[in-house]
């Protein structure tokens, strides 16, 4: 049966665009405001005066993308995607979106159901996130060196640090880097707990199993929210058969 992700075309995708059109405003402020520094306002007063209009402009325009990314965007897919997976569990319908083979398990019990699919996107998310670290960690270490070696550099302006400065400590670069290794460390930890909740062989219909898979399902979803990170499609698409195929192999070991 073909899978289909209608959570992920309707939600995720427009999610991903706005993403990537922030990613290019950012630069275009960063680039603006460094330009700005090297016109004359006195010889140069029409250029000038048209860089800052622009400077404001895409300022603006940043500032709303990411309000709007981030407080509308980004929660609406996550609310999607976690009533798609309280649906799939428990047999209900809490949204009209339908996805096929996005969850793959055997079980029947809710609760159990419910576990197994927060383990399958614990670890997908992991997988996917640790191939993302790659680049995002050599695209950070390099800015920092670059950084450190204007900084060490008498003759670079100030002016030029600082706004190189905030470039660099910007939520595109440092901080996106720490939010990502923060996920990656808090998916772990989800799915090795639910590893060891489905080795252990507890059942599910007593309080304690059934307590540390909810609040499991909690963390796994809290996680993701303070993180905010988008799981990149393309690492995805690349590796979605052989991490199938390893999840396959984790279920059929641990029996769901």
């Amino acid at each position: 049966m073909p899978k289909v992700d209608t959570v992920g075309d309707n939600y995720y995708k427009p999610l991903e665009q706005a993403e990537a059109f922030g990613a290019a405003l950012f630069w275009v402020v960063s680039i603006l405001s460094i330009a700005a520094l090297f016109v004359d306002k006195a010889a140069y007063p029409l250029a000038y005066d048209i860089l800052q209009i622009l400077f404001i402009i895409c300022v603006l325009l940043f500032f709303f993308q990411g309000q709007i990314q981030k407080l509308y965007l980004f929660p609406r897919a996550e609310d999607k995607r976690r009533q798609d997976l309280l649906s799939n569990s428990y047999s209900v319908a809490l949204t009209h979106e339908e996805t096929v083979g996005y969850y793959n398990n055997d079980q029947t019990n809710p609760l159990k159901r419910l576990a197994a699919s927060v383990m399958e996107s614990a670890y997908f998310t992991r997988e996917i996130v640790r191939k993302m670290l790659v680049g995002q960690r050599t695209k950070t270490i390099g800015y920092l060196a670059i950084y450190l070696v204007a900084v060490l550099n008498r003759s670079t302006n100030l002016e030029v640090l600082a706004v190189a400065a905030q470039a660099v400590f910007s939520e595109d670069i440092i901080a996106r880097w720490l939010r990502m290794e923060w996920l990656r460390i808090r998916s772990e930890q989800v799915f090795d707990n639910l590893n060891r909740l489905f080795t252990g062989k507890q059942a599910f219909s007593r309080p304690a199993a059934q307590s540390q898979a909810i609040d499991l399902f909690s963390f796994y979803e809290t996680t993701k929210s303070t993180a905010a990170i988008l799981l990149s499609s393309r690492v995805f698409h690349k590796h979605n058969v052989r991490l199938t195929e390893e999840w396959e192999q984790i279920r059929g070991r641990l029996g769901i």
